[in-house]
Formats: structure tokens, C-alpha cells, sequence
């Protein structure tokens, strides 16, 4: 630029080339405008052009307000969106009497269901609507690494890889491994698992995990969900009752029936 050039447009360029730079130019900029704000020696310029550089300096002061109030509002508004999702995050659900009802007659409409694939592909579907409903946030079935995890939700600060299991024959020690190992290898190293089987837990399933200190996985049979679309118990307190009754006495199985008639003792 020309040496003569007004100061005004020596600056925008200056600005506009350090704006090139990225993060470095962005803190030459910061800094050099920050001096400029906050400039003293106005004493030492020659006294014709005094009045002009207060007038400059009170101009770059007032838009430096006007930019620092914009850019509050707009953090404002930042952290309003945010803490909305926030709250939409741990909202429960409004209830809702007609979705309640749908489970119920989808889950009649599942039982006669004759082709075994059919029956489970339609009980998974269920299940995430239903965790849909009772849980902070669901996202449904998902393959990772060439596995089939039939749901994952979120609730009480952890995330559920979920097995849903209709079949004749009752879930073995066996297949409640493959899904705790799941649960294990997952990233973020502390994910839950719960396995529901619609006709049960084998006996050598339920004492093979008895008393292990590191179990993840909860236990989940066909009476328990009968008892949360009954609205007996509601699915999350029904997982919080497990929850507790895994940690507090080391059970990964409790019956919902076990656990509605403490609640209704008293205990």
C-alpha cells in the first residue's frame, strides 16, 4: 500500500492478511487490537492531530462494545440451545396412554406370530420403542464389527448393548457371555448390557453367574416385561430395582414379581 494511504485501510489490510494465518494471525490480531482499545499515549502525538486520534480511539472503543455485546448474546443463545438439550436429554416422557396401549396389543399380536425370525425381529422392534419411551435416549440396533446388537440406550449416566431373545429353548451361560464380552470390548469401557429372553435363563445359566463381583449384564424374562406392559412397574425403575439388586447382592436375575412385592411391603 501507499505510504500516504489512510490509516483506516492500512489496518483492514493488515487484518484481512492475518486473517490468512488462521489461529496465529488471529491472536496477532487479537493482540494488536487490544492494544489499540486500551492505548494511553495520546499525550505524545503532535496536538493537531490529538483530537482526531480521541475521536478514533472513542470510535474503535464504542464498536468494540457493540462487538463484545453480540458476541455475549450470541454465547447466550449458545448456552440456552445447549442447556436445552441438556434437559431434553434426562426429560421423561410425557405420558402417554395410547402408546402404552400399543405395546400391549403389539406385544398379543407378537405372541401368535408362527415363524420364529418374524417373532424376534418384530419383539427387538417392540423393545426399542419401549426403551424408546422409558429411557433418556435409545438408538436402536446396530451392527459394529460384523455383530448384531439389537438395541442400545442410554440410561442412568450408562449406555445397553441389549440382546432380545425370543426362542423356545431358555438363554445359556453361553449366550450371556457373547453379549457381556460385547458390552466389555465396547469403547468407552464402562458399558452395561442387559439380555432379555422372553422364556428365561437356563438353571446352569443363573449359577454359573451367581455371586461374580464383575458381572455387567442384567437379566430380563417374558414375566418381567408382561409386568412393565401391565404398567405393574415401569421398565426404568424395573432396570434401577436390577440394578441395585446386581450391585447391593451380586443377583443378576430378580423377578419383577420379587421386586413388586418388596415395593409394596415396604422394604
Amino acid at each position: 500500500m501507499k505510504r500516504d494511504s489512510p490509516t483506516v485501510k492500512i489496518i483492514h489490510h493488515v487484518l484481512d492478511r492475518l486473517a490468512e494465518k488462521g489461529s496465529d494471525g488471529f491472536n496477532v490480531s487479537r493482540t494488536m487490537l487490544t492494544k489499540m482499545h486500551f492505548w494511553k499515549d495520546i499525550h505524545t502525538l503532535p496536538s493537531e492531530r490529538r483530537d482526531q486520534a480521541v475521536a478514533s480511539l472513542k470510535a474503535l472503543q464504542g464498536a468494540y462494545k457493540r462487538y463484545e455485546a453480540q458476541l455475549r448474546y450470541e454465547q447466550q443463545e449458545q448456552e440456552k440451545k445447549i442447556h436445552a438439550e441438556r434437559v431434553e436429554r434426562t426429560r421423561m416422557s410425557d405420558l402417554d396412554h395410547e402408546k402404552l396401549q400399543s405395546f400391549r396389543d403389539e406385544f398379543d399380536k407378537i405372541y401368535s406370530i408362527a415363524d420364529p425370525q418374524k417373532k424376534g425381529n418384530c419383539f427387538q422392534d417392540l423393545m426399542n420403542r419401549v426403551f424408546e419411551y422409558y429411557c433418556e435416549e435409545s438408538k436402536g440396533a446396530f451392527n459394529r464389527t460384523g455383530e448384531q446388537i439389537d438395541g442400545l440406550f442410554y440410561f442412568d449416566n450408562h449406555w445397553y448393548y441389549v440382546e432380545v431373545r425370543w426362542k423356545e429353548k431358555k438363554a445359556t451361560a453361553a449366550d450371556v457371555s457373547v453379549l457381556r464380552d460385547r458390552a466389555k470390548s465396547a469403547f468407552g469401557g464402562d458399558t452395561k448390557a442387559l439380555f432379555i429372553s422372553f422364556n428365561g435363563f437356563s438353571e446352569d445359566c443363573l449359577n454359573s453367574l451367581a455371586g461374580m463381583r464383575d458381572e455387567r449384564v442384567i437379566l430380563m424374562d417374558g414375566f418381567d416385561l408382561r409386568c412393565v406392559l401391565d404398567c405393574q412397574i415401569p421398565f426404568d425403575l424395573l432396570l434401577g430395582e436390577k440394578q441395585a439388586e446386581l450391585v447391593q447382592n451380586i443377583r443378576p436375575f430378580v423377578s419383577a414379581k420379587e421386586i413388586i412385592l418388596k415395593r409394596e411391603r415396604g422394604d
